[in-house]
């Protein structure tokens, strides 16, 4: 009798310690519906607020990334003449489109999401380029409403979604990034240039990594109306969303509005220098169902920890730390960098699916390191191989425009000399052999060089190379000494000055398994600006964004390929006194390096 009174003491001690335990958990409960919905909405608005700034900025970055991509093009002068030439002259047409077409077609091989790009002016000229699709020679663009329109745009401008009407066998919906180019005395459009991009393009941005998040993100254009989503929009709630849009002006986002019997939550970030807003909605009941079932499961697993509290000894938790103070040990030594996996033994317990589940994502993380430094390398020999290939092709179009005048006079010796010279220079250019080769070739290479300026000049430069021998088969990377040679002569030099007035020396010796370099003139020299300019790109090891270097894209690649290669090694120095001349110095270690 006495082993039962004291059973049923305990067992009235346990429905008491329950009965305690379950008014506050109600109270907590209670309290936590109400934070939680209060939050949760807060946490929806605020993860939204974020995602439609990115969104918002994501575009505007791809927008700018795709207008400089095209900016060379506008300073070219074989562009320039080609706006002014009448619609009649064909012939001058022509010329000019051999000159600056691979510029076109340059970018559009680096934007494959462009289909076409198209340019219209007011003398009745029309240019059209894409690797995609082909124009109907038959359409009228003066009758067009859309490009009529076209010529009434001052500045950049992203379009509605449209049709391509103009091109043949297509049914494409494109965005159409419109360039106007204007008269600088008058301010009236002279021409525009149309780039076509396509529109699923504009929607995956729009998308993003958002695919667990309630609502819907919406690019909407503020004059029209227009809206472009991924998946379709009700007009009705976009309809209610401007109305409640024009009354929130200036108030705090996000806000709350009604379509219908809905309440909405909403979001939005303007495109900047546009008319568009990324806009993201979503029903409030839709964002409060997950905070629902969030209580109602914090409350479950409450009341189960509860009881499992009141059941499982002290031991047993201890049996169950231990394995968690190894994890701990663990993350202690990823949060380092190391990567020390943890013993699993015989567990297959949930623990054991934790540490499982730990190692195999030291794994993943070992192997997306590998990855990532994987993908730096191909993107660093990708760039070296862009800036490369932009170094000679305006030097190769002034070289035939050369041999074309002396075959033109019947001089067949100099015209023989050219071509030797212009072949063995692109064989060493062209060659497979992954942008290296050794000095001595470089060094050949400036004089065929010499000899292609020679026949251009009608001058000799007077030019002397003082090369250490030990330094003449170091690899280097090509064209690495070339263009400091070009610049010297194409800034410093001129047909009016004698041998004595401009000499160019280049240096090259091997010193502690350095190769130094050393290229000086004794020229015109550098307006102090521009050697200002030019300090600045080396400190910022060949990425300025100084507008100076889009006219001037040969200077700033020449640094740019150095520095990508051989990275915080090189040391590169410039001197320049206006009148005196300009020395430019650099200091690499001898041989390839690993990118």
């Amino acid at each position: 009798m006495r082993i039962v009174n004291r059973l049923s003491l305990k067992f009235k001690l346990f429905v008491l310690l329950i009965l305690i335990s379950i008014i506050p958990i109600t109270l907590v409960g209670y309290n936590s519906n109400t934070f939680m919905f209060r939050s949760g909405t807060a946490y929806s608005g605020s993860i939204s607020s974020q995602y439609v700034d990115f969104v918002s900025t994501e575009l505007n970055a791809y927008l700018q990334s795709l207008n400089q991509s095209f900016d060379p093009l506008f300073s070219t002068p074989a562009f320039v003449h080609y706006m002014g030439t009448p619609d009649s002259w064909l012939k001058e047409q022509a010329e000019d489109l051999m000159r600056f077409r691979p510029l076109v077609r340059s970018s559009l091989q680096f934007h494959p999401e462009v289909t076409s790009v198209l340019y219209l002016d007011r003398l009745g000229k029309v240019y059209f380029d894409s690797y995609q699709r082909q124009l109907d020679p038959a359409f009228a663009f003066g009758e067009d409403p859309w490009y009529r329109k076209a010529f009434r745009i001052n500045r950049n401008a992203l379009s509605e979604p449209h049709a391509m009407p103009y091109v043949l066998y297509s049914k494409d919906t494109t965005f159409s990034y419109v360039r106007p180019i204007l008269d600088t005395d008058t301010g009236v459009t002279r021409a525009v240039f149309v780039v076509e991009i396509q529109e699923n393009r504009i929607k995956s941005m729009l998308r993003g990594e958002q695919t667990d998040q309630p609502g819907q993100v919406i690019l909407m254009h503020t004059q029209t109306g227009a809206t472009v989503s991924e998946t379709p929009v009700d007009s009705g709630v976009m309809r209610d969303f401007k109305s409640a849009l024009v009354d929130q002006a200036g108030a705090k986002q996000p806000f709350l509005f009604h379509s219908g019997p809905t309440e909405y939550q909403a979001s939005y970030a303007a495109l900047p220098d546009s008319q568009w807003l990324v806009v993201w909605t979503a029903p409030l009941n839709t964002i409060n169902k997950a905070v629902r079932q969030t209580v109602q499961l914090s409350l479950l697993i409450a009341v189960l920890s509860l009881l499992t509290a009141l059941i499982v000894a002290f031991p047993v938790m201890s049996v169950l730390l231990r394995p968690l103070y190894k994890l701990k040990a663990g993350m202690l030594n990823l949060g380092q960098g190391k990567y020390v996996p943890i013993p699993q033994g015989e567990r297959y317990d949930e623990i054991g699916y934790l540490i499982r589940s730990f190692n195999k994502t030291l794994e993943k993380l070992q192997r997306m390191e590998r990855e990532v430094y994987q993908a730096n390398l191909r993107e660093k020999e990708r760039e070296l191989l862009q800036l490369q290939a932009q170094i000679n092709p305006h030097f190769l179009f002034n070289t035939l425009e050369t041999i074309d005048s002396y075959a033109s006079r019947n001089n067949g010796v100099a015209v023989g000399d050219m071509v030797q010279s212009v072949s063995r220079m692109m064989r060493f250019t062209v060659r497979n052999d992954d942008g290296w080769a050794p000095l001595r070739e470089e060094l050949e290479y400036i004089r065929n060089f010499l000899t292609i300026h020679y026949y251009r000049n009608g001058q000799e430069v007077s030019a002397m190379f003082d090369i250490d021998p030990a330094a003449m088969d170091v690899q280097v990377m090509k064209l690495s000494i070339q263009p400091y040679f070009e610049n010297a002569i194409k800034y410093g030099w001129s047909p009016n000055m004698t041998a004595d007035e401009f000499k160019l020396t280049v240096k090259v010796s091997l010193q502690d398994n350095y190769l130094e370099v050393d290229v000086q003139d004794t020229g015109t020299g550098m307006p102090p600006d521009v050697l200002r300019r030019i300090r600045q790109l080396i400190a910022e090891q060949g990425e300025s964004k100084d507008p100076y270097f889009r006219s001037h894209t040969g200077v700033r690649n020449t640094f740019r390929r150095l520095f990508l290669v051989y990275g915080s090694e090189a040391d590169v120095i410039v001197e320049s006194v206006p009148g005196a001349g300009t020395r430019f110095r650099f200091r690499v270690p001898a041989g390839r390096p690993a990118l």
